[in-house]
């Protein structure tokens, strides 16, 4: 069957925002499908139960259907956009769609009370952090800027975003006149050689405010002073270098190292390495949907477990008389009570560890929260820190979760462990693509 090109209607899409279709009752994922699209696809991969197809052509097109190349010239090979050619209200119900199936399948929750997904009035310009790879390509820079295709490490070349905060179009063509100048190399993944590896832009929406951080394979990169003032004239406030094989090595050669975002009046300074949400217009909307779920009264402790820089933790202290936040990240809990400082916010405190070590360890010492909020990363949580809550039995959680699968994972073992799930809230941090952020209610019953 593999190769075989077939003529195939698409009835849903995915969680990964692949459409979904069916060839003789055989399963077939395929690329760019929407609901209602007819293709002609190619057979690329088969497993057991289903395959993967690549559309060839459109034979009659989902009511779902625009031109993305309308709105950004890369839409159709750059493998940032999933849905840059899919009208936004039908995003926002896929997305829905997406996490209802997560907690009815994995979940094993029967009607799963899930929201309408919260989306943006401009989808588009939202993204605060971008990394663009630098690799080698046989042209006459010997290099290419720009994005991966989907499932490729080929570089489509990007001069312009669309979901991208649109600092980042001067400081790349200030880089790539740089390492022209300067004649630096490359990474080659085929050599395994190469100086540049990717140059990430990271502005903030709330300040002038815009980070550069160039991933090289060496110490250090010629005429860094020369670059520092190039990318500053181009927009930089800070410029930092780090070596890729080291992780923890983030070297200032311009600015503070840090920049500044906001949510509502708090100021949030973050510095290379610490995690904060891409898309700080929706992060308010997180956060306040957090808050309203948690049901905080302004007594008693909350904890936020995976806390970052203290985003959560900073926003909801006003509404408790302490607030304890947890994370692995050394550099995040320095950021997290720096932030806590420049607000003046002092019922806050912060500890360096994993959740599921520190959090068990705090009910062993009668510190009782009467709310707990859970950020994991995308893998969810750590099944000791789930089984820490109930036997605690934790009276409120809120869980915000960037990965529906794993939410609904952990949803069922708190369900099965005595929490009731009230609600969830899809929010679209993610406009474009098929990823979705989800925020949780869970009560004990």
């Amino acid at each position: 069957m593999k190769n075989t090109e077939i003529a195939i209607k698409i009835f849903a899409v995915g969680a990964t925002g692949l459409g979904i279709g069916r060839f003789d009752n055989y399963v077939v994922l395929v690329d760019e499908g929407l609901p209602g699209d007819e293709l002609l696809a190619k057979i690329v991969k088969t497993k057991k139960n289903y395959g993967y197809g690549k559309t060839l052509k459109i034979i009659q097109p989902s009511p779902h259907r625009i031109n993305g190349d309308a709105i950004c010239g890369h839409s159709s090979r750059c493998g940032g956009c999933q849905w840059l050619h899919c009208d936004y209200d039908a995003q926002l119900a896929f997305k829905k769609q997406i996490v209802i199936d997560a907690l009815t399948r994995i979940g094993g929750i029967k009607n799963p009370p899930v929201s309408n997904t919260i989306g943006m009035e401009m989808p588009l310009r939202y993204r605060n952090k971008g990394t663009f790879p630098v690799t080698y390509a046989d042209n006459a820079d010997g290099f290419e800027i720009g994005m991966y295709e989907a499932k490729s490490h080929k570089i489509v070349p990007i001069t312009n975003c669309a979901i991208q905060h649109p600092a980042h179009v001067m400081i790349l063509a200030a880089f790539k006149q740089f390492m022209r100048r300067e004649k630096l190399t490359a990474y080659d993944e085929t050599t395994r050689k190469g100086l540049v590896r990717s140059i990430m832009v990271r502005p903030s929406f709330a300040t002038s405010d815009t980070m550069v951080v160039i991933a090289i394979n060496d110490k250090a990169l010629p005429n860094e002073d020369m670059l520092a003032k190039e990318l500053a004239a181009a927009g930089a406030t800070t410029v930092i270098v780090r070596e890729h094989t080291n992780t923890n090595d983030y070297r200032v050669i311009f600015g503070s190292g840090h920049i500044v975002e906001h949510i509502d009046e708090l100021k949030f300074a973050l510095t290379a390495p610490s995690f904060f949400q891409v898309n700080p217009v929706q992060t308010k909307k997180l956060y306040e949907i957090a808050l309203k779920q948690a049901k905080l009264d302004g007594t008693g402790i909350a904890i936020d477990a995976h806390c970052g820089v203290g985003s959560i933790a900073l926003y909801i202290a006003k509404h408790v008389e302490k607030v304890i936040g947890v994370d692995i990240v050394p550099s995040a809990i320095n950021d997290a009570q720096y932030n806590a400082a420049l607000n003046g916010i002092g019922n806050a405190s912060f500890i360096c560890g994993y959740a599921e070590v520190e959090i068990p360890a705090m009910f062993a010492k009668g510190i009782m929260p009467k709310a707990i909020f859970l950020d994991p990363p995308r893998k969810g949580c750590d099944n000791a820190l789930l089984d820490a809550i109930i036997a605690a039995k934790i009276e409120k959680i809120v869980y915000i979760s960037c990965d529906p699968a794993t939410l609904a994972r952990d949803v069922k073992i708190l369900t099965n462990g005595g929490y009731a799930l009230k609600t969830a809230q899809p929010v679209d941090m993610f406009p474009m693509t098929a990823k979705v952020e989800v925020v949780a209610e869970l009560t004990l019953m």
